[in-house]
């Protein structure tokens, strides 16, 4: 069985790796010969997840692929796609009380692989604990049958008809960058923070503020903070994604899109409520149907699918380097996750995303554990300057906000053929 993957693919290379690491940290160490079992297990359901790029004349196709999926005793980062992985864009791991997942964003979001982190954690917890307390019945079961939605490509072939398709929310010239002498430049580097979902809820919601639109607006102000003379709008690319547009809520395919949101200098004039209304406006008004069919139509636009394998190359590499200019930072929150009373053996849960290309990097991931929120403050490199004013920020409005680790970490890399 044959899958199509995701054009962007085929721009995998040494700049554009593209991969995403999953880390969810057990209330336990945990068993390593479980895990293995527990994956062998829960790979039955999920199929395309099992699969290798090769190449067939001008495209690629992902083959189902035979071999066992790698399950590593620590926390190393393979080469997806290649003999590391045994060919593989997802492979799995454990250390102490972490497991980790990494998968290929050409494969799948964070989103998509959500149901099968789940999967995995009800096999393993049910063997080691018993199923008490577990909602199983919002679980995918390895003898579950397979939605087809699940799996089918939901790219059009030609761009999408409909009124206001033309329309893409657009970034300014000019875009606040943030300071290079804040970082170490030695490699990658997360913060990892707590936040009380009830209390920074209710604060937002004086301004009808989602977790994302709060966090941009006080990281903006953060940003302020240490440079009162900012001349050039600050940029957030708020994480969203396809699958409404598309009418694929079941996909597993990679499905993000980033909304830029322009606060201009004179904003910061501008109390956080009113900064938290404009940016809750400008995530709504470009997060639409008719901007997200546009951005759509400018991936299949970008494509040339009758050209040469060089030239698919070429046009997603340059596609996916064109995505990543005019921002100062970036967001992501998928929603609440509903961890199925998986959560009493859950102590966190961390997503690590990142690119070798990208220079003075601020990315933030927000997840969702037990009562707080779980940040994962991304750097290109160590340096405390902007967490640090995040925190401040935080704190003035008198939220908690905690500390609660930091580490340097790798990521992946895609292998595009073997």
């Amino acid at each position: 069985m044959n899958f199509r993957p995701n054009p962007l693919l085929y721009g995998a290379n040494d700049h554009f790796f593209s991969t995403f690491r999953l880390a969810i940290r057990m209330r336990e160490t945990v068993d390593y010969d479980l895990l293995a079992r527990s994956v062998e297990k829960v790979m039955v359901r999920y199929p395309y997840f099992c699969v290798i790029p090769v190449r067939d004349g001008e495209k690629l196709v992902l083959q189902q692929n035979k071999c066992p999926l790698p399950v590593f005793p620590d926390d190393r980062a393979v080469t997806l796609g290649s003999d590391e992985s045994r060919g593989h864009l997802v492979s799995f791991g454990c250390l102490d009380k972490t497991v980790f997942i990494d998968v290929s964003h050409y494969l799948a979001d964070g989103m998509g692989v959500e149901p099968l982190m789940k999967s995995l954690l009800f096999l393993y917890v049910s063997e080691r604990y018993g199923t008490e307390g577990l909602e199983t019945e919002q679980i995918r079961m390895p003898d579950g049958l397979i939605d087809d939605g699940e799996h089918a490509y939901p790219f059009p072939d030609k761009p999408i008809e409909a009124e206001g398709s033309d329309i893409l929310p657009e970034a300014p010239e000019e875009v606040y960058g943030l300071d290079a002498e804040a970082f170490d430049r030695e490699g990658l580097y997360a913060y990892h923070l707590h936040i009380p979902q009830k209390q920074m809820m209710a604060k937002a919601s004086t301004s009808d503020g989602s977790p994302v639109s709060f966090l941009s607006v006080l990281l903006y102000r953060a940003i302020h903070r240490l440079d009162p003379g900012i001349d050039k709008p600050v940029v957030a690319h708020v994480q969203h994604q396809y699958r409404a547009a598309l009418h694929a809520p079941l996909s597993h395919h990679s499905l993000v899109n980033y909304i830029p949101v322009v606060l201009a200098p004179r904003l910061n004039k501008w109390d956080v409520e009113k900064q938290n209304t404009v940016v809750r406006g400008q995530v709504i008004l470009k997060g639409g149907n008719e901007a997200d069919i546009a951005s759509v139509n400018r991936l299949i636009e970008a494509f040339p699918s009758e050209a040469s394998f060089a030239d698919k190359r070429e046009a997603m590499a340059r596609y996916a380097e064109n995505s990543t200019r005019g921002k100062s930072f970036g967001i992501s929150y998928v929603g609440k996750l509903n961890w199925c009373g998986l959560e009493r053996y859950v102590e966190d849960l961390h997503a690590y995303i990142g690119e070798k290309h990208t220079n003075n990097m601020l990315l933030v991931e927000v997840m969702t554990v037990g009562e707080d929120f779980s940040l994962t403050f991304m750097q290109s490199g160590r340096g405390e300057k902007y967490v640090t004013a995040f925190v401040d920020e935080v704190r003035e409005l008198d939220i908690p906000i905690s500390l609660v680790g930091e580490e340097r970490y790798t990521l992946c890399d895609t292998e595009l053929f073997r």
